[in-house]
């Protein structure tokens, strides 16, 4: 059946709020579990109008950049959509970020205007080029504060090559990059997500991975939206672990998506099986699966899990749908329609199946480019696919698997880290000569981080010191897990 969003010229998800709302006025679409307190799509498209007549009393224009350092909540979802019908830029950043890590990429990005959230702004320094607004989400002030302007508003025209948003990407300090990602992207990723794992409107999402990282916005947020389904939001799995499953129950949820760490987890909580009625499976992203866990989690619940796979610069680009007649345990998947999908060699010539390579991707929902650093994407593109630094191969059916990365990633309960970005801080420490970090199995985290040291001569710092020091400046998922101070490192980074 054709796509009737797509043949009503929907170029821009949040156009699907003026849909719902005409035909499903009073069906909820946003629940917040931490204000206890929901919105249907009427309220929600009414909202979003008015805070883009908000925006206008700010003086922002059409691609201005804006961000928000928010919690899982209504507002985050709503300032989002806002953002995407006015036509600015929205670049959210992670809710783990250090005070000096949100400094640092407030300085790189220069927004216009970034909310807050007041209990998480502590003694925050204003900064002269961007103005700060600090958002109280208790009993929805906010949102009351919202309703006072016009709940009409006529969006500019957004050509569909327009920036959307922006995203963080893990990186260093020498080599700064955002991940652009249009208006057209988003409109060609959602409806295949959509068709891929026949997402439909009686569907329900629980969000429990942060907003500010581009999964929850592409398998829940913005397909629910595009589909009209519901979405429960949780700030944190880590605040309603002990709930998790009878909040699946109570709100019959349909579609969940979590990291490996998550799914270790809830295979070592307590659960009552009369809970778990709505869910068919579970979807798990952001770091490698391995199949033991995948089949200990099927054993242990009697759901199979999704292994979900893609990056910030494409969204989703495989679809692995465990009810399918012929689903794979223990592959990601076969390729979204949207996609084009290789497995090539070094010069980016195909290989056939069954030989391993780089996995490439081509389709309109890859990323027009980097912010900040405009040159950086053209080493990721080979014969017009974008190379995604992750070794697999595909078989002879079509189905895709992941062996290894081959960028060098440490990948710590969902959450990409780039061990330079650690190495640079260590070296700043008067106290260290060289430092090489690296990622350690862990059956928990999927990896730790473990980081060994030569320290200059005549210092006395140790691992408990040198430790402290990293866990100022950086979020906690950063922080080394080991620091092995060492006499000797060859060929290894080294104080200029």
């Amino acid at each position: 059946m054709a796509d009737k969003q797509i043949e009503s010229g929907n170029n821009n998800i949040t156009n699907s709020l003026k849909i719902f709302a005409a035909e499903t006025p009073d069906k909820e679409f946003l629940f917040d579990l931490n204000q206890n307190f929901g919105l249907t799509y009427k309220e929600c498209n009414s909202l979003v109008n008015s805070i883009c007549n908000y925006f206008k009393t700010l003086g922002l224009k059409k691609g201005d950049l804006v961000s928000i350092y928010l919690d899982n909540s209504l507002e985050f979802c709503l300032l989002f959509l806002a953002s995407l019908r006015y036509g600015t830029v929205m670049f959210p950043y992670p809710k783990i970020f250090s005070k000096a890590e949100l400094k640092r990429d407030i300085n790189l990005s220069k927004p216009k205007i970034v909310f807050m959230q007041k209990e998480k702004s502590g003694d925050f320094l204003e900064v002269s080029f961007s103005r700060l607004i600090y958002i109280n989400g208790e009993k929805q002030s906010f949102l009351r504060d919202m309703m006072k302007y016009e709940d009409r508003f006529v969006a500019e025209n957004i050509r569909p090559e327009e920036i959307a948003c922006l995203f963080h990407s893990s990186g260093t300090s020498l080599h700064p990059r955002g991940i652009l990602y249009s208006q057209k992207n988003i409109m060609a990723l959602i409806p295949s997500v959509c068709r891929g794992f026949n997402f439909c409107s009686n569907d329900i999402h629980l969000i429990v991975l942060p907003l500010a990282h581009s999964a929850a916005l592409n398998y829940s947020l913005f397909t629910a939206l595009y589909k009209g389904g519901t979405i429960i939001l949780a700030d944190s799995f880590w605040n309603i672990k002990n709930r998790f499953w009878h909040i699946c129950d109570i709100y019959q949820i349909t579609y969940i998506e979590v990291v490996p760490t998550i799914l270790y987890m809830l295979c070592n909580l307590p659960f009552e099986k009369s809970e778990i009625t709505s869910l068919k499976y579970i979807g798990c992203g952001s770091a490698p699966l391995s199949e033991e866990l995948q089949m200990k989690f099927e054993r242990t619940f009697n759901l199979p899990v999704a292994n979900l796979y893609g990056l910030t610069e494409t969204g989703p680009t495989h679809v692995d749908h465990p009810l399918d007649a012929n689903w794979k345990r223990g592959t990601i998947g076969k390729a979204l329609d949207v996609n084009d999908i290789r497995i090539i060699d070094e010069e980016g010539n195909e290989l056939p199946p069954g030989n391993t390579g780089e996995i490439a991707v081509k389709g309109e929902n890859v990323f027009p480019g980097y912010a900040f650093n405009s040159k950086l994407a053209f080493r990721y593109f080979k014969k017009g696919y974008f190379c995604t630094g992750d070794i697999g191969y595909q078989d002879e059916k079509g189905y895709f698997y992941f062996c290894s990365r081959k960028k060098d990633l440490i990948i710590r309960g969902g959450f990409n880290i780039h061990p330079d970005e650690i190495n640079e801080l260590l070296l700043k420490h008067p106290g260290v000569e060289r430092a090489v970090t690296v990622g350690e199995p862990d059956d928990f985290f999927g990896e730790l981080i473990k980081c060994f040291v030569v320290l200059t001569e005549g210092d006395d710092s140790d691992e408990k010191a040198l430790i402290s020091y990293c866990s100022y400046f950086l979020s906690p998922i950063k922080v080394p897990d080991f620091i092995n101070i060492v006499p000797e490192i060859s060929n290894y980074p080294a104080r200029n």
